[in-house]
């Protein structure tokens, strides 16, 4: 079974459809119960989902090691894998590994409050590790009776725009309880977990959601369950592109149709931006990450770069859009070379380089095409399926072009949101 198809079938669809689609960009989830019941596997198995959609995950624990933790991801994938008969589950495992970052704060303490070390371990994530995450697990921390912690932590993912989930020993109490979004509770039961919906966003007609889990594994047993039919819900995604004219405008234009958040990394002067949601301007220091010499990029496309106006910070920002994105997709076209024409080569070529999946909307022949690792085949009718994608390409883009990219998005999501 692909994975794509393992992760339909997933328990947590039953999760999301229950929470209206799950617990959304910029929002705190709490996992609830009394010791030993099993909120770390859990919280592993709604981690290993997001991981199953190219979604970055951290995962903070103050009670285990690393090598603890690791090995809780360890036993659910296997259990994932013999279930579902997935397919290439080496492959598919190696990719896990590359999305999550395991940090263990047992031995960190020295007087600092909890929710200090939080936030450094998200700091040290992205300004060290140049880890960003998309979902933040904290494990082990019961922070969930600190309304100053909880308050901090619920700016953390609205500032960051990811997802944040919390263990707690008990239910939150008001006026704690408004500071998050959802919360779930667990309770053993006659050999089960038992599963209950505590509080899905500002809803007020809780679904009735009883789920019965497996203690050992936190995966659904009822037999009644069966996975949604529903579409992706598209603000689990974010779009990264540079908010620049022509393909990358269409590309946000569309993300804001669809509820989704995106992220435009430019450089101060650029003079071709359009997008005005999600500008990340990078400073000198964040563009020389992407630094890389024109004569080598030169090389590779098979073109002289010299002359372009600010042709190092469009390279080094493009370097940043690929670097964030697990899928890319490009709207320009591909010449006899392999290479895709344009400065928008550069991002094709950086996923080639990192074995990101390609496609290309080639504007010439009307048809989306595929690099499968030693040439371009043709795609059909490709669809976003990772939670961070990337959408450039060219600035003279056509009405097939802007066609090409709405389409995508409703093949993906369906129709916009009203």
């Amino acid at each position: 079974m692909h994975r794509t198809e393992v992760n339909e079938r997933s328990p947590m669809r039953v999760f999301e459809t229950s929470i209206h689609g799950g617990l959304g960009r910029g929002h705190v989830g709490v996992v609830a119960s009394e010791r030993g019941v099993g909120k770390t596997l859990l919280l592993v198995q709604i981690a290993l989902d997001d991981l199953m959609r190219d979604r970055r995950v951290l995962h903070v624990s103050r009670e285990h090691a690393v090598d603890h933790v690791r090995a809780y991801y360890s036993e659910a994938f296997g259990d994932l894998c013999a279930l579902s008969a997935l397919e290439e589950p080496a492959a598919v495992g190696l990719e896990i590994e590359r999305h999550r970052l395991i940090l263990s704060l047992m031995s960190q303490g020295g007087g600092r409050a909890p929710t200090d070390r939080i936030l450094e371990a998200v700091r040290f994530a992205r300004d060290v590790a140049h880890f960003e995450p998309d979902v933040v697990i904290v494990d082990g921390f019961d922070v969930a009776r600190d309304r100053e912690a909880v308050a901090a932590l619920g700016a953390l993912a609205r500032d960051r725009q990811l997802e944040l989930w919390l263990s707690a020993d008990a239910p939150p109490a008001e006026p704690i309880a408004s500071l998050v979004d959802v919360v779930v509770h667990l309770s053993a039961s006659q050999g089960v977990v038992r599963l209950r919906l505590l509080k899905d966003h500002g809803n007020r007609d809780l679904a009735d959601l009883h789920l019965r889990l497996d203690p050992q594994t936190m995966r659904v047993i009822d037999e009644d369950v069966r996975p949604s039919d529903r579409p992706p819900n598209p603000r689990r995604y974010r779009l990264i592109s540079g908010g620049g004219k022509g393909a990358e405008a269409a590309f946000g234009a569309c993300a804001e149709r669809w509820g989704m958040d995106e992220v435009n990394y430019t450089f101060a002067g650029h003079r071709l931006l359009e997008r005005t949601r999600g500008v990340v301007v990078l400073d000198d220091a964040e563009l020389s990450r992407g630094d890389a010499s024109l004569v080598y990029v030169g090389r590779r496309l098979h073109r002289a770069l010299d002359e372009i106006p600010l042709a190092r910070s469009v390279l080094q920002t493009i370097w940043h859009q690929i670097a964030s994105a697990s899928q890319v997709f490009v709207v320009g076209a591909v010449q006899d070379d392999d290479t895709v024409r344009g400065g928008t080569g550069w991002g094709a070529e950086l996923a080639r380089i990192w074995n990101k999946p390609l496609f290309v909307f080639d504007q010439n022949k009307g048809a989306w095409l595929r690099w499968n690792g030693a040439a371009w085949e043709p795609a059909g009718q490709p669809v976003i399926t990772s939670a961070s994608f990337a959408g450039i390409g060219t600035q003279h883009l056509t009405e097939q072009g802007r066609r090409a990219i709405e389409d995508l998005f409703r093949r993906s999501f369906g129709d916009p949101p009203a």
